[in-house]
This record gives structure tokens, sequence and C-alpha cells, in this order.
């Protein structure tokens, strides 16, 4: 078999393996009612005062009865800085602030959205933790979830034999 042919298999090998068994989405949670992932793994949570938590990979959360619980890796905490304590404000393109630095050197990692009042911002920031959390639907904006996607894993099985099919194909025309 030549290289190329080889190339070409392993490729088509990748592609149709990458495609994953599992689907990662964000959805918005109105009422607990409407709900119909409690099968899947929570990465990260958005309440809706703008908190922000994020679940490790490993021990993602887990819905149990109307709250999410699980062990959290980062918690975003709300604070209130003067603007005269503030060196640098960091903006993305599209003008969001992303980062604070105060005029101690002290670097403010910023989700969600920062407010600003009169003389003083409101910005939600992150720090690591490792605490239990336990989060009512009710305060649930969004939420990052990862789940098994049945048509995907039917279409990589049936596809399967295919490929291996069309392998042997390409391996035997010398």
């Amino acid at each position: 078999m030549s290289r190329k042919v080889i190339s070409i298999y392993t490729l088509l090998a990748f592609i149709i393996f990458s495609i994953s068994c599992y689907s990662t989405s964000t959805k918005k949670v109105r009422k607990a009612a409407n709900w119909y992932g409690k099968e899947a793994k929570i990465f990260s949570v958005v309440k809706t005062t703008g908190e922000y938590i994020e679940f490790s990979k490993e021990k993602p959360g887990r819905i149990s009865g109307n709250k999410i619980t699980g062990t959290s890796i980062i918690l975003s905490k709300k604070t209130s800085m003067e603007r005269a304590d503030i060196k640098k404000i960091r903006k993305h393109s599209d003008g969001r602030i992303f980062e604070v630095i105060d005029k101690e050197g002290k670097i403010y990692h910023v989700v969600g959205t920062a407010r600003e009042e009169e003389d003083k911002f409101i910005l939600f920031t992150t720090y690591a933790s490792s605490e239990s959390v336990s989060i009512p639907l009710s305060e649930v904006k969004s939420l990052k979830i990862k789940r098994i996607n049945l048509l995907l894993t039917a279409l990589v099985i049936a596809l399967s034999p295919i490929g291996i099919f069309i392998g042997a194909a390409l391996g035997s025309i010398e």
C-alpha cells in the first residue's frame, strides 16, 4: 500500500473518530420542570445574579432534585472597587472588561459583566476554590453541559464497518 493511500485512510479514520460521542452545549434553564438533562454532566453554571461557578471535568456537577450539587474548582465573587483604587482596566475588542489591576498590582480576572456606577466598579472576579456547592435551579441562568449524543454515536458505529471495508479495498488496489 502506498504512503499516500495509508495517510488518506488514517486521516479518514481520525475524522470519523473525532466526531465525539459526547456533545457539549450551553443551555438556559427556565424551570426545573423543563430540565431534560438530568443525566448530563455539568461543567459550569452562571447564576441569575451573574456569579460563575466551574466544576472539574473529572468530577462535574450533577442535578439532584431541584438543585445542582458538586465541588467547584472556580467560583466568582462580587467585588466592588473604588475608581481611585484601579490602576489599569483591560478590555476585549468589543469593549467588555476582562481584567482589572489595582494600585497594589493585584490582578482581578473578570467573569460576566462589569458594571460602572458613580465612583466605583462592580465586577465578578474569579478565585480558585475547592468547596462543595448546592445551587437551586431557580437561581441558574445558564449552564454548560456534556451529555452522550446518541445520534452521533450510532452514526460512528454504523460507519465504522464501511470505513474498514473502504480501507481494505484501498489496501488491495496496488
